[in-house]
């Protein structure tokens, strides 16, 4: 179980804080809006209005033993976000996460503090690209700026050939990972040259998103 502490309750915020407690970890959740807190303290650890300008709250229910704080404060309130992230800082949090929609704006909290940011309008952007433009992709994991997990179905032309034979580490600079039976649900986790592919399976593979797209020309 882990402790997250998610500032900013909009859409972002607010869904990210309720899937964590479905998970079982503990979530403090912090917004200035009471409505937002209403409505979401019964799915969460603890809930409080507060401002995140506001050091001396923070520190209040905020401690270094946080695994993640995630900032979701919105485009509006930069000022708000950057104090955020320097008074986490200071509390000793160490895995800051920041949503922003700006690349520039972006650098600027990595500038102060931030150690990852996303843009999830971007990110969902990028995936349902893919997932369009590649029939059989059933799941993208993005792991950092140039790299992916994705599933895939099996295409029709891997049935019956081995990983050595398709040699698709050498040819398109992809690894399969793990190797999914779909009809009973079993997945073969680093699966050997030699493991020959039958129908109604799923390749998870990780590798560059310009060598995984190389891929649309078998599915």
């Amino acid at each position: 179980m882990k402790q997250f502490v998610v500032i900013g309750l909009g859409t972002f915020g607010y869904n990210l804080a309720v899937e964590f407690g479905k998970q079982g970890h503990q979530v403090l959740a912090i917004d200035y809006d009471k409505n937002k807190i209403e409505e979401i303290k019964n799915h969460v650890t603890e809930a409080v209005v507060a401002s995140a300008m506001d050091k001396e709250t923070l520190k209040e229910f905020v401690d270094k033993n946080f695994d993640t704080a995630i900032l979701g404060l919105g485009e509006r309130y930069m000022e708000a976000t950057v104090l955020a992230i320097i008074h986490l800082r200071s509390i000793g949090v160490k895995h800051i996460i920041v949503k922003s929609m700006n690349e520039l704006r972006g650098e600027v909290y990595r500038s102060v503090g931030a150690t990852e940011i996303i843009n999830p309008e971007k990110e969902t952007a990028l995936r349902l690209a893919r997932r369009l433009t590649i029939p059989a992709l059933i799941d993208q994991i993005p792991l950092a700026p140039d790299y992916s997990i994705v599933e895939i179905a099996l295409p029709d032309e891997f049935v019956g050939k081995t990983i050595r034979e398709l040699n698709l580490r050498q040819k398109y600079g992809v690894t399969i990972i793990a190797v999914k039976d779909v009809l009973r649900d079993v997945m073969v986790i680093v699966p050997t040259p030699d493991h020959k592919f039958t129908p109604d399976s799923a390749l998870i593979i990780l590798g560059k998103h310009d060598d995984i797209d190389k891929l649309k020309q078998f599915i």
